[in-house]
This record gives structure tokens, sequence and C-alpha cells, in this order.
């Protein structure tokens, strides 16, 4: 008996200790598109560079996957974070300004591309919002309440995904 016992209490030790956190996203969220992130704060995609490479100041990428606890951008991390500042400002909206547009309460979740931002220090920069959709509560989203998704993407990247330059 001490021996399942001990089998069973460093069985879940060990699974415990090499879980990893999971992305709270929308159902059948797929996408191999990194997110944007510019000045820190904002919610972006490419299109904010645009064709000229000289409005970038500085730029890093995160390929790998975050500590959930240290970084409050953890959720947008599926596909790698590029971050950006750039010379030139970017316009946004802040997650209360899009709930209070949609009629929802200041301070509900919003999602970019199925990923819940869990931060509410987020903005969204409005020159690369393609489209906004209400999404309804139902068995499979086990949403409790009505919540905003601001697609980045193009429908076609959606659908095909963002191409991927290889390096040599």
């Amino acid at each position: 008996m001490k021996k399942i016992i001990f089998t069973l209490i460093f069985t879940l030790c060990f699974t415990n200790i090499y879980s990893q956190d999971t992305y709270v996203k929308l159902p059948k969220t797929e996408s191999n598109c990194p997110t944007f992130i510019i000045e820190k704060d904002i919610i972006a995609n490419e299109s904010v560079i645009g064709a000229s490479k000289e409005l970038i100041a500085e730029m890093s990428v995160l390929k790998d996957k975050p500590n959930r606890k240290e970084h409050k951008f953890f959720n947008l991390t599926a596909n790698g974070i590029i971050f950006v500042s750039l010379k030139k400002e970017t316009t946004f909206k802040t997650q209360s300004e899009l709930n209070e547009f949609f009629g929802i309460e200041k301070n509900n979740g919003i999602y970019v591309n199925g990923y819940l931002i869990e931060n509410s220090d987020y903005k969204i920069a409005t020159e690369c919002i393609m489209e906004i959709e209400l999404v309804e509560p139902d068995s499979d989203n086990k949403l409790e309440r009505k919540a905003i998704n601001v697609w980045t993407l193009t429908k076609e990247q959606r659908i095909n995904g963002c191409e991927r330059q290889n390096a040599n």
C-alpha cells in the first residue's frame, strides 16, 4: 500500500513539475502568425511597419514560451512576439473603449486573433484592426458572457497562415 501511495505522489509531483501553462483562447483558433507589440503595450500587425523600414527604431523577437507569472504578454506568445519601437505615433483603442463601444462592461476581457489579452494595460492599434466580432457564450467557447475578438490578421492569414522567412 505504501508503494502505491508513494508511486502516486511521485507521479503527481513529476507531472506538475513538467506541466506547462496553456493558452487561454477561443476554440478553433489556429494561426502561425506572431503577435506584434509596439512600444511595449500596443498590439498590432506587420502593417504598422509598412514598406518603410526607416520607421523602425528598434526590433526584437521572442520565440520561446515565457513564464505566465513574470510576463504580462504570456497569452499572446503562442506563435512568438515581435517587439517594435517606431519613430512615429501609433493611434490605438483601449480595451475599455472597445468594450464600451460594443455595449459591454468596460472591464470585460478582449481577445486578439482568438487569444485572450490577460492584462488590461494593452491597447490595440486602430490601423491594424481588420475585423471585430462579438462572440456569444456557447458550449464550445465556455464563455460566461459576451466577448470581443479583434482580428489583426486578414482572412487569408487566418486560413493560410503567415509567411515565414527561413534564415540561411
